[in-house]
């Protein structure tokens, strides 16, 4: 194998394993400038938590495309929106899926918690203006949280992943390492664990049937503020600001997932493997996003120049 061979591959790609490299590096480098920022914004907006947090959190969402967009722009020679963020009407149509299926989920699951009387809700007791600060608050945070965790989990180092190998590997690898990411959150336990990395199984799922971030993002949005605002429960053992209702775990923690919310319980099990198999089964890459996705990995961008043409023999 040549010097050339071990950084180049036989499409005259940057080997996958590189690019992953750079990019973590480069999302390393970019971060620090705006954790500074980040940190600003946390002292300003100290007695506003919603707020505070959905700002800092849309701060490193935008640190995770950047760094996308510059590696695929400068290194790559593909187009940004390759990444799966295309827009047009399909992008609308699978957010919009995307949002359903998140709600239908956490809704099933904590339906059937309060059919067996595991589960206790009631209105938050406030004026309006506690229910839309808390509405906007809560709505804003999660749009960060599901675009930053989905560009970082299901994007570049995702999709570079999977040239480089195949579909499958990568869709375990980073769902362990989802999961590996929230366990610094509270109240976490080895079932709540699984149910995360089940959960990053079928984020990755709704990528790869789509090849396109809209469906993974609506559903990583919908889920949580569904979990968090509307059923005022944890969501991944955090607690919410201003919920729209207060609820109150009165079940066996294996079924309702206790202190860590329903992530930690069977019913976010049973909910999230239905997911799966119905995302699995009915959804597909639009014409456009397979058109684009392919011009994407046949770029050439280390591709040597051609020879130059030998001079003509003299006469």
């Amino acid at each position: 194998m040549t010097t050339r061979e071990v950084f180049i591959n036989n499409k005259h790609q940057l080997r996958a394993g590189w690019r992953i490299a750079i990019y973590t590096i480069s999302f390393i480098i970019l971060t620090i400038p705006f954790a500074f920022l980040a940190d600003i914004v946390s002292k300003t907006l100290k007695e506003t938590p919603l707020a505070k947090d959905a700002v800092v959190t849309a701060i490193f969402a935008i640190v995770a495309g950047l760094t996308a967009y510059i590696l695929l722009r400068f290194l790559d020679k593909r187009k940004f929106v390759s990444i799966g963020l295309l827009l047009n009407m399909r992008s609308f149509k699978e957010l919009a899926w995307g949002l359903l299926i998140g709600f239908i989920m956490l809704t099933v699951a904590v339906g059937l918690m309060w059919v067996m009387g595991y589960e206790e809700i009631s209105l938050a007791q406030n004026d309006s203006s506690y229910f839309l600060l808390g509405f906007l608050g809560n709505i804003l945070l999660y749009i960060a949280v599901g675009f930053n965790e989905e560009i970082l989990f299901r994007g570049y180092i995702f999709q570079v992943f999977i040239e480089g190998t195949n579909k499958w590997i990568p869709l375990i690898t980073l769902s362990l390492l989802f999961g590996v990411a929230h366990l610094g959150n509270p109240n976490v336990s080895p079932f709540g664990f699984a149910n995360i990395v089940l959960a990053g199984a079928l984020l990755s799922l709704a990528y790869i049937q789509t090849k396109s971030l809209w469906l993974p993002i609506g559903i990583h949005i919908a889920w949580n503020f569904t979990q968090g605002y509307i059923w005022g429960l944890p969501v991944s053992g955090t607690t919410v600001v201003m919920p729209l209702t207060v609820s109150m775990e009165t079940g066996p923690d294996m079924i309702t997932g206790g202190s860590f919310g329903p992530e930690g319980g069977a019913m976010c099990t049973l909910v999230c493997a239905a997911a799966c198999i119905f995302v699995w089964k009915f959804f597909k890459p639009s014409e456009e996003m397979e058109k684009l996705v392919q011009e994407a990995v046949m770029t050439m961008p280390f591709k040597p120049a051609e020879a130059a043409a030998e001079p003509s023999e003299v006469s």
